[in-house]
């Protein structure tokens, strides 16, 4: 039942992503059949040539009396379709004959020539809906599946899996559909000469059949064992590329070839395991073709030689029978293949049958009126719980700081905020609305998000600065660079706005990129930013210059800051005090000193360090100018 349903799966995925090129998949069919009929055409046109060669009478059935077309009379059969009944010179006809088989043969080659390159056409087309199928599929998916996957693994399965997938249209249409085709009129000859001679033929065919079944289940498995082993290899390559500065910074280029070298390996196992079974199958398919060849060759033999088949069947049987080997080795190669294209639509089926856990509501929504509530919130990663029992408010045009020590939660409160999650107990409301209740992009849209580590993409700061946002001009991006404290640092550079900043930004500082990220954040003029520790990995320079830009940005707008420098949050209009998972207290930078324990050893502890280091600072500078 299994391989009937894979067998529907790939079929419904043929269906879907061809059925918009049914005029060309129907061209690409009736291509594939005129090929098959010059091709069963070829005998057709040796017969007579045969007939002339060896002397055989024209112009009439010979030989033994035989019902219906055979090999037999094939020959005499075409005579008589031409209406020729003697022959003068019989080389010259020959020569006719032999132009004639030349010209099929031309017109064969150009005609699948040209079902190739429409078979290619609407392939690569498939492939590439199926992708952007997929891919939007996948960028519907939740945080929680990402979190969960590597990323060169899913770009593996979206590039790989989906050209394997599609790739068997060739197959299909050029094989599968057409070999029966030929071989039913090629063994509707051969029964109709002798049926004695078709066991030969027969018994090739169950061998090839009792072939293909032996190495479907293996060829199956290890093609899925080669796509994950490759989706490995992927991975390790892309981790390996954009960690490359904490891999350099380790000195761990050699510890990183050894992990890549043992992926590596196992991409060799399975691909030699794989092409093993896959090409094993050549040599056996070519013994049985022998074996079968050679008893259709003695058969014949003593047919002729016992006077029950005459010279030019003879060969005529030697030609049909060795096409009819052909034909059906070549139909079982082709299921054999198709296993490898079974495989990958069942990977692919695998991530279509992905749900989201986080799933859109029936209402959008365009403005934040009011507030933010979160009422009882409380979640978990599927494990340890993360989050119990959280409320407090965040009323439109405050600005609401969320402290605490690492680990407390902060950033997950920020994720649920921008609904990437859903709390599994209590709910989160924006002006009395749940949050399940709403389209997730209209909600979203309404905020611009600051993460700790800025990534921006390969394409200029103009590009990046204005991503996702429709409809935004020059203008609106030199404006939000001016906000952002990033203008000036972006004019220096030689191509200015038009500058690549490379993957993930790494051609720009850290202060660089989080203030392009910052201008990216307000650029649509978000209703609410959220800004998730925006300058906790920076020196003390970008620091002053990221927290300018911030002050900037957060003038008039709702915005919720997540800092573990509480020299960032002490003008907050309400800080958030979080820890372990709690909210312990809600109040002003003042009312928390005084009633909240742990904000107010947070500040003991950060401004003894900031003490601790301006007496470090004076002591240096005392005993430099000692020495001088």
């Amino acid at each position: 039942m299994k391989r009937v349903g894979d067998v529907r799966q790939l079929l419904w995925l043929l269906q879907r992503y061809t059925g918009p090129y049914w005029c060309a998949v129907g061209l690409l069919l009736v291509g594939s059949y005129v090929a098959t009929a010059i091709t069963a055409l070829f005998p057709v046109l040796m017969a007579p040539i045969l007939d002339l060669a060896l002397g055989a009478p024209i112009g009439a059935a010979h030989d033994t009396p035989a019902v219906g077309l055979s090999l037999r009379n094939l020959g005499a059969t075409v005579f008589d379709w031409l209406g020729i009944s003697s022959v003068e010179d019989r080389f010259r006809a020959i020569l006719l004959l032999c132009a004639v088989y030349v010209g099929a043969g031309f017109l064969k080659g150009w005609i699948d020539f040209g079902n190739y390159l429409l078979a290619l056409w609407i392939r690569v087309r498939a492939t590439a809906a199926l992708q952007a199928d997929l891919c939007r599929h996948l960028l519907g998916l939740s945080m929680s599946f990402f979190s969960r996957q590597r990323t060169g693994e899913l770009v593996s399965r979206l590039d790989a899996d989906s050209r394997a997938a599609t790739y068997g249209l060739e197959t299909i249409v050029t094989t599968v559909l057409t070999a029966p085709v030929l071989i039913a009129f090629y063994g509707w000859l051969l029964v109709g000469t002798s049926p004695k001679l078709v066991i030969a033929a027969a018994g090739a065919a169950l061998l090839h059949s009792g072939l293909t079944r032996a190495v479907r289940g293996p060829i199956r498995r290890l093609a899925a064992d080669q796509f994950s082993a490759l989706a490995d290899v992927v991975a390790r390559f892309q981790e390996s590329i954009l960690s490359i500065r904490v891999v350099k910074s380790f000195g761990a280029e050699a510890f990183e070839l050894g992990r890549l070298r043992r992926a590596l390996q196992a991409v060799v196992r399975v691909n030699v395991k794989f092409g093993a079974y896959k090409h094993a199958e050549e040599p056996a398919r070519s013994v049985v073709n022998y074996l079968a060849e050679a008893t259709l060759m003695a058969l014949a033999a003593y047919e002729l030689l016992a006077g029950r088949l005459a010279v030019p069947a003879f060969f005529l049987f030697l030609y049909v029978g060795r096409a009819v080997m052909v034909q059906v080795g070549l139909l079982g190669g082709a299921y054999t293949a198709i296993q490898t294209t079974l495989a990958a639509s069942s990977r692919i089926d695998e991530l279509f049958g992905l749900e989201p856990t986080v799933k859109d509501g029936p209402e959008s929504i365009a403005e934040f009126r009011d507030r933010i509530a979160l009422s009882d919130v409380a979640f978990d990663y599927g494990g340890e719980r993360v989050l119990s029992g959280v409320s407090f408010a965040i009323a439109k045009g405050d600005v609401v700081a969320l402290v605490g020590p690492s680990g407390a939660g902060k950033s997950t409160l920020a994720d649920l905020l921008l609904r990437l999650y859903d709390p599994v107990l209590g709910a989160i409301t924006i002006d009395g609305r749940d949050l399940r209740t709403l389209q997730q992009a209209s909600y979203r849209r309404l905020f611009g998000v600051v993460s700790q580590e800025a990534l921006l993409f390969n394409a200029t700061i103009r590009e990046n600065i204005a991503y996702g946002r429709d409809g935004v001009s020059d203008a609106d991006v030199v404006r939000a660079a001016q906000i952002a404290n990033a203008h000036d640092f972006i004019t220096e550079l030689p191509e200015g706005y038009s500058t690549v900043v490379g993957d993930r930004g790494i051609r720009l500082s850290g202060g660089q990129r989080q203030r392009v990220a910052i201008a990216r954040a307000i650029v649509g003029k978000p209703q609410i930013l959220i800004l998730d520790e925006a300058t906790s990995s920076l020196d003390s320079e970008s620091e002053r210059l990221v927290q300018l830009a911030i002050d900037r940005v957060i003038q008039g707008t709702t915005s919720i800051v997540i800092a573990h420098r509480l020299s960032t949050v002490m003008r907050a209009d309400k800080i958030v005090v979080v820890n372990r998972g709690t909210v312990e207290a809600v109040g002003t930078h003042a009312e928390l000193l005084t009633t909240n324990e742990s904000y107010a050893r947070l500040y003991r502890l950060q401004f003894a360090e900031v003490e601790a280091l301006g007496t470090s600072l004076t002591t240096t500078t005392r005993r430099r100018g000692e020495m001088e």
